[in-house]
């Protein structure tokens, strides 16, 4: 046959949730997947050939979720802390139990948290990490999210206050060995060697960060385009902070320090008033919506349908498997909408696409990843098949409502990330089998709660 080209990977006859600007959703298509990128879109049977077909009939292709904020170790703390206060709770997981972790907890967490997204059809997955007492634990994240084959990012934040506060004295840095340290890593991490890895850099939480902090993590991004993200206003304790610190709630005073910016990764926001979003939006601050926590530990439901209205760019975060008692982002769409419409009483507030949305496109940009984020010719191929044949999404009439509001992982047929299979109908191709890791986590865990 003249004219025949090769691909990696090709998916057939398949309904296309493309997100490119216009939302194009294509029927019966094809995708042709190169060295990791999306080379040609469109009927391709009798022109490219491929070592790899997967047969998508009566499927879906969407751009792979981003999951922009979870904390990987709390993988292994799940139900500890429940029907607890987020202070009350802080208290028992992360100031207790975090101290606890070290290289090879951590590296088996990741492992859950990892294998977890892939299976709801998670392809960026990025771990806020304030455990700063172990400097082994960076890079057992990094390298276990590397082995399983999921695209990282590693949040690297910091405390340099905050012992009154109950926070663990070897988690307390001062703000330029912080930067330093995270400087370091996103030299080791940002090259060819490694493609799924981002390094970020970010402050934990209001009332374990100064003014020095802040200005040296701003002064750091400003000078190397890195993003940085932060907890903000998670609960009302934000601002009694920054009241006895800055003399003013805590949006005039980050916008005071010059921490509100399109690098910014804001999350929770639940305590954002009407008054401070024009600010907020203004600056280009992104939003990550994380709807399960913040259910779980009653701290409220987040104003972003009002976010949405004003035009900021929001995005979605599971958040730690603490504070959700899981790591599933389908579980949290729909929640993250159905918490929304019954906010302001209104279905038509929130919609399935505004989500999905969230969870692709605008989490691209947030990231400054404009090679990810949709399905589009030489963008890099992070996505993931959808099957409705199941009794829960029986009958599909539409493929997006019934991922968002009929679907669970089981929906979940196949995860690509960077054109290669890291999940296909149950099976993680790295070699990890999951009845296996689930058996570890059992026996370890067991263990150190008796220690």
């Amino acid at each position: 046959m003249t004219n025949e080209f090769k691909a990696d990977l090709l998916i057939k006859n398949s309904t296309i949730y493309t997100q490119d600007e216009k939302r194009t959703v294509l029927s019966n298509m094809d995708i042709a997947i190169k060295d990791g990128i999306i080379v040609e879109i469109g009927s391709l049977a009798e022109t490219w050939r491929a070592e790899a077909v997967l047969d998508g009939t009566g499927k879906a292709i969407f751009p792979g979720l981003n999951n922009l904020h979870v904390h990987v170790f709390q993988s292994l703390m799940k139900g500890i802390g429940a029907d607890m206060n987020l202070m009350d709770w802080v208290k028992v997981v992360s100031l207790k139990g975090g101290p606890s972790m070290n290289r090879k907890l951590y590296s088996l967490a990741a492992k859950v948290t990892a294998m977890e997204a892939l299976k709801s059809g998670v392809t960026t997955l990025a771990d806020f990490n304030y455990l700063q007492h172990d400097q082994d634990i960076p890079r057992a994240c990094i390298e276990t999210l590397e082995q399983i084959g999921i695209r990282g990012i590693y949040m690297d934040c910091y405390h340099d206050t905050g012992i009154d506060m109950g926070v663990f004295p070897g988690y307390i840095h001062a703000g330029d060995a912080c930067v330093k340290r995270t400087d370091a890593l996103v030299k080791e991490y940002v090259n060819e060697k490694h493609p799924l890895t981002r390094v970020f850099i970010g402050a934990s939480v209001p009332w374990g960060t100064t003014e020095g902090l802040y200005r040296a993590i701003v002064e750091y991004s400003n000078a190397t385009q890195t993003p940085y993200t932060m907890h903000i206003l998670e609960t009302e304790e934000d601002n009694a902070c920054s009241m006895r610190v800055f003399g003013k709630p805590l949006i005039p005073a980050l916008e005071d320090l010059g921490v509100l910016t399109d690098r910014l990764l804001a999350v929770h926001c639940v305590c954002l008033k009407e008054e401070e979003m024009g600010a907020f939006v203004h600056s280009g601050a992104n939003a990550v919506y994380c709807p399960v926590s913040n259910a779980y530990l009653g701290s409220g439901i987040p104003p972003m349908v009002s976010l949405l209205q004003r035009g900021a760019n929001i995005t979605m975060g599971t958040d730690g498997a603490a504070s959700n008692n899981c790591g599933d982002m389908i579980e949290s769409l729909k929640i993250g909408l159905l918490l929304q419409k019954a906010a302001v009483q209104s279905a038509a507030a929130m919609t399935a696409q505004n989500m999905l949305d969230f969870t692709t496109v605008n989490a691209a940009r947030a990231c400054k990843r404009p090679d990810l984020g949709s399905i589009e010719k030489g963008k890099l191929a992070d996505l993931f098949v959808m099957n409705p044949t199941f009794v829960r999404s029986s009958p599909n009439y539409n493929f997006l409502s019934t991922l968002m509001y009929s679907s669970s992982q089981e929906n979940i047929e196949t995860t690509i990330v960077h054109g290669k299979i890291a999940y296909h109908k149950g099976n993680f191709t790295c070699g990890l089998e999951e009845a296996a890791v689930s058996r570890e986590v059992d026996q370890t865990m067991k263990t150190f709660m008796n220690s």
